[in-house]
């Protein structure tokens, strides 16, 4: 019993308040024409940080010793597969038709961070969103449900995706924030300190991004069925609300916004201002395989009405581009699964632009030009030689 309502709590915790339920059905005067999507990737086993703060370490490793330290576990597989099905449902035939029932390379195009859960989980949405059509079937067997879909990925080092890890300028922000916010966000959580020292062995003065690994510990653990320290228990809930905190240091200052977010956001406005100038633009449905900070840093640039709750496993979230039929005119709506397979889609609204969900495409871009970043000048701040 006691595993069930923490498990809820977890849940509801991370789940998103804002926005409104929507059905896959097409609004009548407004076409999809391009879509720039992020998934979270599915439920992982425990990474290094975290085994260091556990007291069930070997245990962990026992249970996890296929898929090893980060690895996508079979829950997680499971709910990649409902990513592909959301895919497949609301851009498929069925859907907004960005995409064909046929994997066809001009549709779509994928990238993938270069982490084994990130692939392993855009392969798995993949064979749901692309089940061989009879042209495509390549075999008897496997080649009658399954077929290969291409993705992309570059060195860690290299990517705009994984910027909190390679990007030197991010870094000195967020040691900055990190310091800032001991004696203002994180004043009401000091006293968790002393016993998190003696219960862990590590100390989180300083370094309050600890308080969203011990959480992400926690989650994973009862993720693995096994049972929470008696410690953790009566505390759960303020561990919870400190972990929220420390994810939201990403996005502390609006440079790190630009930072994380602005590549992105660069690429949906280009690929807007191609549309409007009457360019052809192929690959209308980008999808991204990435990580929760992605998913945040996206919608603060895009400057989303959000709670700021950190992405479950499986969480999507697009920006969407859409004509009207009846005058030519743009507009962005955002849209969020906050899990795929347990939840319904929502439509979010953006900061500024009123309470009707569709914002105009030249308000969206000047709601939000401050944070647009180049790739190339992403690299630039960053200090991060490329030839890409």
């Amino acid at each position: 019993m006691l595993r069930y309502l923490v498990l809820s709590y977890l849940v509801a915790l991370s789940s998103v308040s804002c926005g409104n339920s929507v059905t896959n059905e097409v609004i009548e005067d407004q076409e999809l024409v391009f879509a720039l999507v992020l998934n979270r990737h599915g439920e992982r086993s425990p990474d290094a940080d975290e085994l260091s703060l556990s007291d069930q370490q070997e245990l962990i490793l026992n249970l996890t010793y296929i898929e090893g330290p980060e690895g996508l576990t079979n829950v997680g597989k499971r709910r990649a597969y409902q990513i592909g099905k959301f895919y497949r449902q609301r851009y498929g035939s069925q859907g907004y038709k960005l995409i064909s029932n046929i994997y066809h390379h001009d549709e779509i195009a994928i990238r993938s961070t270069e982490k084994e859960r990130t692939k392993m989980t855009i392969q798995v949405a993949m064979a749901a969103a692309y089940p061989p059509e009879p042209e495509q079937q390549w075999d008897e067997g496997l080649g009658k449900v399954w077929q290969p879909v291409p993705y992309s990925a570059v060195p860690l080092s290299e990517d705009y995706l994984r910027y909190y890890s390679n990007c030197k300028r991010f870094k000195a922000l967020m040691a900055e924030a990190q310091a800032n916010s001991m004696s203002e966000e994180f004043l009401p959580f000091m006293d968790l300190i002393p016993l998190i020292k003696n219960k862990t062995g590590e100390d989180f003065t300083g370094r309050p991004i600890w308080f969203e690994t011990l959480y992400d510990l926690f989650r994973s653990t009862i993720g693995l069925g096994l049972h929470l320290p008696d410690w953790a228990k009566p505390i759960l809930g303020r561990l919870g609300e400190a972990g929220r905190l420390a994810y939201r240091l990403y996005f502390r200052t609006d440079e790190m916004k630009k930072i994380g977010g602005g590549v992105l956001l660069d690429k949906f406005v280009k690929a807007g201002n191609d549309f409007i100038a009457g360019k052809r633009v192929s690959q209308r449905l980008r999808l991204f395989s990435a990580h929760d900070f992605n998913i945040g840093a996206l919608m603060e640039v895009a400057k989303v009405e959000n709670d700021h709750s950190i992405p479950e496993y499986g969480a999507v979230f697009a920006l969407e581009l859409y004509r009207s039929r009846s005058t030519g005119a743009y507009s962005v709506l955002p849209m969020y699964l906050p899990k795929a397979g347990e939840s319904s889609a929502q439509y979010l609204k953006i900061k500024g632009c009123g309470n009707s969900g569709h914002c105009s495409f030249n308000t969206f871009k000047e709601l939000t030009k401050e944070f647009l970043l180049p790739e190339k000048e992403f690299y630039s701040i960053c200090k991060i030689k490329t030839e890409l």
